[in-house]
């Protein structure tokens, strides 16, 4: 058993889950610009989210859940599609886009 474990600490919760799927997505997102020449791009949408979430509506967090569930598996689906060393670059510029969209759409409902 890790020394780190604490029966006292609380279980992760909802917040946990939102941070590990926002995190996911920004990983991919870093990967589809470094395979397309580009330097990962810096945001501040995990600050924005760690601040906004304990005060975040219901409807805000629900938001935010299928906000990232729909950019996350776009995310799977695109880098599966440009695994391939021949990627067409266009692939990896829509996938990029896409991406940044999603994570502009989240980073606009805590921006609120």
């Amino acid at each position: 058993m890790p020394d780190s474990f604490d029966r006292n600490d609380p279980v992760p919760g909802p917040y946990a889950e939102a941070v590990a799927r926002l995190s996911a997505i920004r990983q991919a997102l870093a990967c589809v610009e470094q395979t397309a020449g580009n330097p990962p791009s810096e945001t501040m949408v995990e600050a924005k989210l760690a601040a906004g979430w304990p005060v975040a509506s219901p409807a805000r967090q629900r938001s935010f859940n299928a906000r990232s569930a729909r950019t996350a598996a776009g995310a799977a689906a695109g880098l599966e599609a440009i695994a391939d060393q021949d990627a067409h670059p266009a692939a990896v510029e829509r996938l990029k886009r896409e991406l940044t969209c999603g994570v502009e759409s989240i980073d606009q409902l805590f921006s609120l």
